[in-house]
């Protein structure tokens, strides 16, 4: 995770200064206080996201990874999203996810804690007198149910 951070901190501004071509570094961000922005900012502690272009400011869920993938047909484009919006809601081919230390982001290194960013999702049910709430807890952590969350791309706790 450090070596993510201190890459961002660099302030790259050429693909060709990571390995790429010469070709100008095009970030894509989402507003401010959008689940994905606040998430990278989080991600980012200190280290403060660099002022986007107006144009740059995605609002959709899946427009960053439609943008990102085919701005002006360039390869030049980069941003930030869940491996969930990218792989599973969006379905845009033409998307590449990244290594973090060497780890790719899949179900396999999400599962056993080896990716370095991920998310939790819980189901909150507090103070409710729904007799369905315990059953369908039971229901959702069985076999079943982590199936259906499979099959939905989210990543199962078994």
């Amino acid at each position: 995770m450090n070596k993510y951070k201190e890459f961002i901190q660099r302030e790259k501004k050429n693909w060709n200064e990571v390995g790429g071509n010469n070709d100008t570094i095009r970030a894509f961000q989402r507003p401010a206080n959008s689940g994905s922005q606040t998430a990278h900012e989080n991600l980012m502690g200190d280290i403060p996201l660099m002022e986007a272009l107006k144009e740059d400011v995605i609002t959709g869920i899946g427009g960053i990874i439609e943008e990102t993938s085919s701005y002006k047909n360039d390869n030049n484009a980069i941003g930030y999203s869940f491996r969930y919006y990218s792989t599973e809601m969006v379905q845009y081919g033409d998307i590449c996810l990244l290594k973090i230390e060497g780890v790719y982001p899949d179900k396999k290194t999400f599962r056993s804690d080896q990716y370095p960013i991920s998310a939790e999702f819980y189901a909150i049910a507090a103070g409710s007198d729904n007799p369905n709430v315990e059953p369908f807890i039971e229901w959702i952590l069985s076999e079943q149910g982590q199936e259906l969350v499979d099959k939905t791309g989210y990543v199962p706790m078994n």
